[in-house]
């Protein structure tokens, strides 16, 4: 799980009010495949840091505190995990999400794909 841990460190820098790196964040996601990042980004790291910048003043903009943030994710998958109803509405969240941040994740996978 700390490997898990440690993706969602990374990925959550793209929800942050501030320009994103996304070569600098794709050069610590290379190996892992784009499969994975992609549910990870859109299935768990989503659902907790998306709504910063769905904010009229995010108040998340130097970066999440590491504790918080894999205590809300976690949080979040483990009741999605605990019940279908959630699991059903995570699924929903999850097209949402893919909708409004797909050129987020368009540039990421872009600057992956260039380490291939």
């Amino acid at each position: 799980m700390a490997e898990r841990e440690v993706l969602w460190e990374v990925l959550a820098e793209v929800f942050v009010d501030q320009d994103v790196d996304y070569a600098a964040l794709a050069d610590r996601l290379d190996g892992v495949a784009p499969g994975v990042l992609e549910h990870i980004f859109f299935d768990e790291v989503a659902p907790y840091c998306g709504p910063n910048l769905l904010a009229p003043a995010p108040p998340v903009w130097t970066g999440f505190a590491r504790k918080s943030l894999v205590a809300g994710i976690r949080a979040k998958v483990q009741r999605r995990e605990a019940s279908r109803l959630r699991a059903l509405a995570a699924w929903l969240a999850g097209r949402y999400w893919r909708r409004i941040y797909a050129a987020e994740w368009r540039s990421l996978l872009s600057h992956l794909r260039r380490l291939s």
